[in-house]
């Protein structure tokens, strides 16, 4: 099958007019149905049996990049797909069910990806027998790239350090992501989505003010002071703007927060600062320009398996790392670049190992001089030996994945193998039924020759029958008539009859072949017939038969007569001939 061609006859109304009814709806449905599926916007194709495409529509040229149909049929769908392993297993289930519908992953005639939503069925003729493939597949590679789109700004937006909150134009909350959730102070997204945004700001009329400014303008950025969960105060650089859709409509509101609620503070007294790096889930170590340890905050102290800071205070940060010489030349690279960021192997109290990620830096004062130094480290430990475990695994993984496609390798060659010989069985088949298919001929162009050779012998043996009998009317009954005519003795009388009776068992065979129409007729009628059938005139029968004219021509009437001949111009001699042909 290949794609629909247009119907550029013009005569095509009056030729299918001259078609039965039926064949031309028949014809007409066909059609529609041929031209349906070449213009249809999803990509459609056929295939036979054994996998190969043997139609494809323009819908699905265009999705895999081609123009011309030539350079997809024939070929197996399975070089169309990323996976051959997934196409294989999509096959193999095709073809035990019957149908199959998925997603899968393709390339491009450029080698691009694509992917496609596939629904594939068996096409079965009258008789229930499976005599080919269809496939109907949907392009959702855009759809796909933009659910990617999707996963990623929704992935950043919900691990966004910034709170981030989504609103209706009433102000009522939507969404709201984990550091949102935060400034709040929960971890349960329920317990503000469909609140009002203006409950979680500390004065209402204030919240009142931001909404109209951001409905009227289309955005607002300033501080603003809220209410956690537990009451308390706190203060967020907000950044609220109109969402619009397509048609430029606003249909939601998106707010930005940043909690500047330590800076504010800190600004205010140093203590908040304080408590900030105490705080911090990073560990936090301030030292000397000399190297010795001036504070540790809780997560570093932890870190170290230390429950006081006394224990680590007033020591050099070289003594808490594994290797004296790294940690000398991390020190000497923070005091001549300022800083220094990358991985470090550090000691625990117990002396068990620990790496870090290490973030050091030189503190300036407001002169711009240095005045100490600023770690922040955070425990890789765990990470690290996952990293080595996942790629242990992704060795691992790599292994299987190389043995399973040499196996799957194994399993194609065998299967284009098993192709191979059922073609060449296929042919096999073909050549013996071509040689029966001869002997059938032979058979029957020689069948056909001994009915000829039957016929012929029947014709012959009537036509022996039909001699014997006319030799018999015509040379043997006239002159035994004409001796029963004369006088004779009793003798005489009876080998006459004799005679008479043994020439009428002779040919009383023959006779069963003569018409139904000289039954009726009298031993003179049957013998003035055979005469005007051997061309004798009226006058030569009469002295034949010693009768007179007159009589004969009463004998020609009657036998007209029986024979239906009366009053038709049709030539006696002739008709009798017909007779015996």
């Amino acid at each position: 099958m290949t794609n629909a061609p247009k119907d550029t006859n013009k005569n095509s109304v009056s030729n299918k007019s001259n078609l039965p009814l039926k064949n031309r709806d028949i014809n007409e449905q066909l059609l529609i149905k041929d031209r349906a599926i070449a213009s249809s916007i999803q990509g459609i194709g056929i295939g036979d049996l054994e996998g190969n495409i043997i139609y494809i529509n323009d819908a699905a040229l265009r999705m895999w990049g081609a123009e011309n149909p030539s350079e997809v049929l024939g070929r197996s769908p399975l070089e169309f797909a990323k996976s051959q392993e997934e196409a294989i297993k999509g096959m193999l289930e095709f073809f035990e069910t019957g149908s199959w519908e998925g997603e899968i992953e393709g390339k491009r005639k450029d080698g691009s990806p694509l992917f496609l939503h596939i629904s594939a069925n068996m096409v079965f003729n009258d008789e229930g027998e499976p005599i080919c493939t269809m496939d109907s597949f949907i392009d959702i590679t855009e759809r796909k790239k933009m659910e990617e789109d999707l996963r990623i700004k929704d992935s950043a937006i919900a691990s966004s350090i910034q709170g981030i909150g989504i609103a209706d134009l009433e102000g009522n909350i939507t969404y709201v992501n984990k550091s949102a959730m935060r400034m709040w102070g929960t971890d349960d997204p329920s317990e503000l989505i469909g609140q009002s945004a203006l409950t979680y700001a500390k004065s209402q009329i204030e919240g009142i003010k931001v909404l109209t400014a951001v409905l009227e303008n289309g955005s607002w950025e300033g501080e603003i002071e809220g209410k956690r969960k537990d009451g308390a105060i706190f203060v967020t650089l907000l950044s609220a703007n109109l969402v619009y859709n397509d048609h430029g409509k606003p249909f939601c509101i998106m707010v930005s927060l940043i909690d500047i609620t330590d800076r504010k503070k800190m600004e205010e007294e140093l203590r908040i600062k304080d408590f900030a790096i105490a705080s911090s889930v990073h560990g936090i170590g301030i030292g000397d320009l000399e190297g010795k340890i001036t504070y540790v905050n809780d997560a570093a102290l932890k870190m170290w398996g230390a429950t006081s800071s006394d224990e680590v205070i007033g020591r050099s940060s070289l003594e808490l790392a594994e290797s004296h010489n790294e940690a000398l030349k991390i020190m000497q690279a923070v005091l001549e670049n300022g800083s220094w960021e990358g991985e470090v192997s550090g000691k625990k109290k117990d002396g068990s190992s620990a790496t870090l990620f290490l973030s050091a830096n030189i503190v300036y004062n407001d002169n711009g001089e240095p005045i100490c130094t600023m770690d922040s480290f955070i425990d890789i430990t765990d990470r690290k030996k996952m990293e080595e475990d996942l790629e242990r695994v992704n060795e691992e993984l790599e292994i299987r994945v190389a043995e399973r496609t040499r196996e799957l390798l194994m399993a194609n060659e065998r299967m284009m193998k098993e192709i191979e010989e059922r073609k060449q069985i296929e042919v096999s088949l073909r050549r013996t039924e071509e040689e029966l298919r001869q002997q059938t001929l032979n058979l029957q162009e020689t069948n056909t020759a001994l009915k000829i050779l039957l016929k012929q012998r029947e014709q012959d043996k009537e036509d022996l029958e039909d001699k014997v009998l006319s030799n018999v009317k015509e040379l043997i009954l006239p002159y035994i008539e004409k001796l029963e005519n004369t006088r004779l003795d009793k003798s005489q009388e009876t080998y006459l009859e004799i005679l008479n009776s043994n020439i009428n068992e002779i040919v009383s065979p023959y006779l069963k072949k003569i018409s139904a129409q000289f039954q009726n007729f009298t031993p003179m009628q049957l013998q003035v017939a055979d005469l005007v059938k051997a061309g004798k005139t009226t006058k030569e029968i009469s002295e034949v038969l010693n009768l007179s004219d007159r009589a004969i021509e009463f004998h020609r009437n009657n036998i007209r007569n029986k024979l239906g001949l009366k009053n038709k111009k049709i030539n006696l001699r002739t008709y009798l001939l017909s007779l015996y042909q």
